[in-house]
């Protein structure tokens, strides 16, 4: 039985890693320290948006609608520094070097191609069951930073694309011990 009234609070963690493979990695491949980007600011956003296709009779009645679009990007806003997260964002090329005391990311403004990412972002409830969303995509819309009076927070949008046949992006939600049993029809 779904609880009518959950209600979330909270942020959560974010991994980004570059994606180069033909299948998801698991949770604990995805889940690390070295992915995880750190602390961020003015939360996380998914986006859906699908394009709708209404077929008319002739009295200009709606008969049947398709979806023949979706669209689904993440917006967040980095607050750790980390050149190397803004390189997976964008076409810039990071590099560095310890004889200078050097790390940098140079926009060439040669239009290479964006990398494409694994985003997870990763919400504890309040029963410390996780919820998950996944996403494959590239940051096109580019990010966002000010330098001001305040913490700088990148704020970054990322635009799934269809990398993986049949997939664009997952929510996944654990369930207690009692919420699985309803659903087997055994908590009845």
């Amino acid at each position: 039985m779904e609880n009518k009234d959950e209600i979330l609070l909270g942020a959560g963690e974010l991994y980004l890693s570059i994606f180069t493979g033909t299948e998801l990695p698991t949770d604990a491949e995805i889940e690390t320290e070295v992915n995880n980007v750190g602390h961020c600011s003015g939360g996380f956003t998914v986006n859906y948006k699908p394009t709708k296709y209404d077929v008319l009779n002739q009295y200009e009645k709606v008969v049947k609608s398709f979806i023949t679009k979706e669209e689904i990007s993440a917006k967040t806003g980095l607050l750790t520094w980390n050149l190397k997260n803004l390189e997976m964002l964008s076409t810039g090329e990071y590099a560095q070097d310890a004889t200078k005391k050097r790390r940098s990311l140079t926009f060439t403004g040669k239009g290479r191609s964006l990398k494409t990412v694994l985003l997870r972002f990763v919400h504890v409830k309040e029963n410390g069951k996780l919820i998950r969303f996944t996403m494959i995509g590239q940051g096109g819309s580019g990010f966002a930073m000010e330098f001001a009076n305040k913490e700088v927070t990148v704020d970054a949008e990322i635009a799934a694309i269809n990398k993986l046949d049949g997939f664009l992006a997952s929510f996944e939600e654990e369930l207690t011990d009692e919420e699985a049993a309803a659903l087997s029809g055994l908590g009845e």
